[in-house]
């Protein structure tokens, strides 16, 4: 049981030294994401269907 207090003990000395976002930075990184996971989403979505196009070009020959 000691461990386990001193482990959660050196988790909170641990917590207190990371350096946290400011909520105006979390809500600017957060939309950084959502954008740039849409933008990469559509280009994955044009590259399908511009393959699937084509595939089937080739399989209705």
């Amino acid at each position: 049981m000691d461990k386990i207090k001193e482990f959660l003990l050196d988790v909170r000395k641990e917590m207190r030294k990371v350096s946290w976002p400011s909520q105006q930075e979390l809500i600017d990184y957060t939309l950084v994401v959502v954008v740039f996971t849409i933008i990469l989403s559509a280009f994955i979505f044009g590259i399908d269907q511009v393959y699937s196009t084509i595939l089937e070009a080739v399989y209705s020959i």
